[in-house]
């Protein structure tokens, strides 16, 4: 049995490994990737994406663009951008997919109603899946689970108290947090535990063929332009896969129950996400990652991308 998802990203060359790994997942079933704007515009996104689903082959996965900004807030721009390589946007050898016309908010909305997925992984801002809950009344409880990487219970990756997900649009993480649907939530406290390693490129790019050397490059790509931080991780998380391979496999992440509510009015904590892991803030909506399985994730990303490499595909089958 494989479980359908949609995926909801904002591609970056993280979000893009992400979309190799949901569509080679032995366990998952890529049914949509949906983009907004987040760690790029929305209309780089959503060619991100549509590239990332052409090398995977995968031409029956629709790729739509969604919010070109948040809900409420001012558009914020990533101080950092993994333009190294990879997915720089001067590349013209990198083939794209065509760009399915509908939003990705009503994508979302369409196959969790019809029951293609009931599963819908986020790995950048919640926006486009909020505004699916806000206009289809009934939505929430057509959705089985949400594995969102996002948020954090310590310091803040963008400013002092906000991981950048939640902090790129806080009401609409508040709106998905609230709508009662089952959460695992993966805050970037424990993202070091899961890092790209020189081995890790070295297994990506000795699967070869274009899904090992693009996945390779990828990897390379994030080490690059990863700077540590005084606090931070001392080398480079590998991030949005793991949201893909959580989904797939919920044994390589430990969790545990929590209350999870997002700032919405601090001058300093705007974009915080407060997770009470004590219950005194109310009864627990979220699983909260603590620790990850390291050498289970990075054995389960090879093992999809090799999976991926291994099988052509051709529009609306198996080959």
């Amino acid at each position: 049995m494989t479980k359908p998802i949609i995926l909801d990203c904002d591609p970056g060359n993280d979000d893009a490994l992400g979309i190799l790994v949901a569509a080679g997942h032995k366990a998952l079933d890529l049914k949509a990737v949906t983009t907004g704007a987040g760690h790029l515009a929305g209309d780089r996104t959503a060619q991100n994406g549509a590239i990332a689903v052409a090398v995977t082959g995968r031409k029956d996965v629709p790729v739509s663009a969604g919010a070109m900004g948040p809900l409420v807030r001012d558009r914020l721009i990533a101080g950092i951008l993994d333009q190294a390589s990879a997915l720089d946007p001067e590349r013209p050898d990198l083939e794209a997919v065509l760009l399915d016309p509908r939003h990705s908010s009503d994508l979302i909305a369409e196959m969790v109603l019809s029951g293609a997925a009931a599963t819908v992984v986020t790995t950048g801002p919640l926006t486009n899946l909020a505004m699916a809950l806000r206009r289809n009344p009934g939505l929430a409880e057509r959705i089985g689970r949400i594995v969102s990487l996002g948020g954090a219970w310590g310091l803040g990756n963008k400013t002092a108290a906000a991981e950048w997900n939640v902090l790129c649009d806080p009401e609409a993480a508040a709106i998905v947090f609230g709508a009662g649907i089952p959460l695992t939530l993966l805050p970037i406290d424990v993202g070091p535990q899961a890092i790209i390693t020189e081995g890790l490129i070295a297994d990506a790019e000795a699967i070869g063929g274009k899904v090992g050397l693009f996945a390779a490059e990828l990897l390379r790509s994030l080490n690059t332009t990863f700077r540590p931080g005084v606090f931070g991780p001392g080398a480079m998380p590998l991030n949005d896969p793991v949201a893909s391979l959580v989904a797939a496999e919920p044994s390589l992440a430990r969790t545990v129950p929590a209350r999870v509510e997002v700032e919405l009015a601090g001058k300093f904590t705007y974009g915080r996400t407060v997770i009470d892991f004590t219950g005194r803030s109310g009864q627990p909506n979220a699983e909260i990652a603590v620790e990850f399985d390291g050498e289970g994730i990075h054995a389960a990303f090879i093992a999809a991308l090799k999976r991926l490499a291994s099988r052509p595909y051709r529009t609306g089958e198996e080959v």
